[in-house]
């Protein structure tokens, strides 16, 4: 039996679909929160166990028969409201799955962290992988809870639980039935198209299909050696550059783009992460994600390449087929034509 917690996030719901589609005789079940819904797994056979990630019998009884776990479940929250659920989730479940693995004698334990979880170095460094966990000085709850959960895995490891450790960086794509912090990042900019000038700053970051990180886990899972670590990244891509992409698959006019000063950017999301909080509104504009977006974000999947055939599509792929999904989903208002963006197009493959 294969079990996997976190099935309903993005990148679980994609990877339940593909370890349906390559293990059609294994029995697949989901450890999940009760009340969570399960419409977008219609068809699928598949057992359900309720629990908390939190209680360590639940996931015990969970992690009973399982001959490979994935483990997923966590929360991702740039602006966290309580930072104790984050670290009790994150951190708190993944020493009950570790634990429950090694009691359970699970074949493999397959981690997926973040490249949140690992050092944030210098721009002209390139960030790799590395199994000394917990990173010191991180910035934000997120990253932090990341590295000391990976941190306990890589403990369970020298306790010898077999597990393989996954670092993803910015996963976009379709099937986000929950809608990521990414996922309304690209419902907020396809409202944007009537503008003509649009500001913005001197950002960047890394981001990956969901559906190749899918590939990615499941590469290592079958490939990794016990203790591997691999980075799961795609394209290092400018703010202003997804701005013209998201425009060019809606089919929008190009807008003129201005650059802001990084102390006006900062202030503004110390602003408007005041004024959320007040409303009880989620950010996804918050300090935390302007420094991400700021940071180092030169990520090498050179190894994951190297041993396990990892290759990224062209982000101008996923940003079609995200808006594609999210347009026939009703996420996104198709245009009045009715028009597409072609499945062929001549922007850069290096996009």
């Amino acid at each position: 039996m294969i079990l996997v917690t976190g099935g309903t996030g993005h990148i679980g719901n994609v990877l339940v679909r593909k370890l349906h589609e390559q293990y059609p005789s294994e029995p697949i079940r989901l450890f999940l929160q009760p009340g969570e819904t399960l419409d977008f797994f219609a068809g699928l056979t598949i057992s359900l166990s309720y629990g908390d990630i939190r209680n360590l019998a639940d996931v015990r009884q969970a992690v009973r028969g399982a001959r490979i776990v994935f483990h997923l479940a966590g929360i991702v929250d740039t602006a966290p409201r309580h930072p104790e659920l984050l670290q009790s989730v994150n951190i708190g479940g993944t020493r009950n799955i570790v634990q429950a693995c090694l009691q359970e004698s699970v074949e493999r334990l397959v981690y997926v962290s973040s490249v949140h979880a690992l050092p944030d170095l210098p721009d002209d460094q390139e960030i790799t992988e590395i199994t000394d966990f917990p990173v010191p000085g991180l910035q934000g709850y997120y990253s932090r809870s990341k590295s000391e959960a990976t941190a306990i895995v890589y403990d369970g490891i020298a306790d010898g639980l077999d597990a393989v450790v996954l670092f993803p960086s910015g996963v976009i794509g379709p099937d986000d039935q929950r809608l990521s912090e990414m996922g309304r990042l690209f419902r907020y900019l396809s409202t944007q198209g009537w503008l003509k000038l649009v500001m913005t700053f001197d950002g960047a970051y890394d981001f990956v299909d969901v559906r190749d990180v899918a590939d990615g886990i499941l590469a290592a899972a079958r490939n990794g050696l016990p203790g591997d670590g691999f980075i799961l990244s795609g394209h290092r891509i400018a703010l202003r550059d997804m701005i013209r992409l998201v425009r060019l698959v809606l089919g929008q006019k190009q807008p003129r783009i201005f650059f802001a000063p990084r102390w006006l950017i900062q202030s503004a999301a110390w602003l408007t992460d005041t004024l959320c909080r007040l409303l009880k509104i989620k950010p996804f504009f918050t300090p935390y994600s302007v420094s991400v977006l700021l940071s180092n974000s030169r990520l090498s999947h050179e190894k994951a390449a190297r041993l396990l055939g990892y290759q990224p599509r062209p982000l101008i792929e996923t940003f079609r087929d995200t808006i594609h999904w999210m347009q026939d989903n009703h996420l996104i208002k198709v245009r009045k034509s009715g028009t597409r963006f072609p499945r062929q197009s001549s922007v850069s493959k290096n996009l």
